[in-house]
């Protein structure tokens, strides 16, 4: 008797610590397409996390009308999740369905609801991408980029507002599209819905956001195949962890960790929030985006110097050789390094 009391006890304990997380993503068909959740639950479960889904997902509706609704917050609190990923519509993500300051209400009360269940669980918002539009009939990136502007600038105000981090899945689409004038992220234009290799970035963008540690390599790749899958995980480990407190995730490692051989060359240069630089993504292949309007100038780790003025809140450094650099606007720097797929 004994002994099968000490293996019940033995089960219990591995059961436990074999535990399945669980994650409840609230949005719309932006979230439900391709399976978007069950993309983010293979990717968690091959890096090594259990991870178990469920969706509340409602096409073409905001955050809004589902609280208003009830349905979501019933859900919310009948049962205890690990984490919740909220997806703001498309209206409330541009700021133009209702203002800003009214979808960050509508967080802080999904949130409360949420952790009254569970004080610990964790939540980020999903940033979205805009859909393309045609322009001339081979895409008009340039209002592209810009719209996916003002999406980021009502998220991040949405975020700051309820006091919770966002996977900026949006600037992941950004980071491919300023450099590639292609659909690789969504099927036709005008259609703000990604396809399934845009899925698995967003998936990749909301993992790392939970998780907090790079994507690749990861070798779970939906319905992709290797070598896109590795471009995409590639994106998301080039904008998310390195700009995490442009998403309000908290300060990171210390990139002048003296066991980082880039840095013994610049150690003069500090990265306190007082001079650092705004600017993303970091590492970047090219493209940077960066909150100066006046002239950059830019020094290698051999101390060559170039200026280059911004062009619409962006440089563009695909001439540049990879390499690590420091960007200098005044008496604000930022150590960049620039990659290449």
């Amino acid at each position: 008797m004994k002994k099968q009391i000490l293996t019940f006890l033995l089960l219990l304990a591995a059961l436990h610590s074999s535990a399945q997380e669980r994650v409840l993503f609230v949005g719309n068909s932006l979230t439900y397409y391709n399976e978007m959740p069950q993309l983010f639950a293979g990717i968690a479960n091959d890096k090594g996390f259990r991870v178990e889904v469920d969706s509340y997902t409602v096409g073409g509706t905001g955050l809004a009308e589902m609280l208003a609704s009830g349905e979501v917050q019933r859900l919310i609190e009948s049962e205890r999740w690990d984490k919740m990923v909220l997806q703001p519509g498309t209206g409330e993500s541009a700021g133009l369905s209702i203002p800003t300051d009214s979808t960050a209400s509508v967080v802080r009360q999904l949130v409360a609801a949420l952790r009254a269940v569970n004080p610990d669980a964790k939540v980020c918002l999903y940033e979205i991408s805009n859909g393309i539009t045609p322009g001339d009939g081979s895409g008009d990136y340039d209002y592209y980029l810009s719209t996916q502007q003002r999406i980021l600038d009502s998220v991040t105000k949405i975020a700051r507002l309820a006091e919770v981090p966002f996977a900026p899945a949006g600037e992941c689409f950004r980071e491919h599209y300023a450099a590639h004038h292609d659909l690789m992220l969504h099927s036709v234009f005008n259609d703000i819905h990604p396809n399934a290799a845009g899925s698995y970035l967003v998936a990749c963008a909301i993992f790392e956001t939970l998780y907090e540690v790079p994507v690749a390599s990861c070798d779970y790749y939906g319905d992709l195949d290797e070598e896109q899958a590795e471009y995409l995980q590639q994106i998301a480990d080039t904008v998310v962890l390195p700009n995490r407190e442009r998403w309000l995730m908290g300060p990171g490692e210390d990139p002048e960790d003296p066991q980082d051989p880039d840095s013994l060359s610049i150690s003069t240069i500090k990265h306190s929030n007082n001079n650092a630089l705004n600017l993303y993504p970091n590492p970047t292949t090219g493209l940077v985006h960066i909150e100066a309007t006046e002239e950059v100038t830019i020094y290698d780790l051999k101390g060559n110097k170039t200026q280059l003025r911004p062009q619409s809140g962006t440089l563009d450094l695909t001439s540049f050789a990879t390499g690590v650099y420091i960007l200098q606007v005044g008496s604000h720097r930022q150590k960049l390094i620039i990659t290449r797929p």
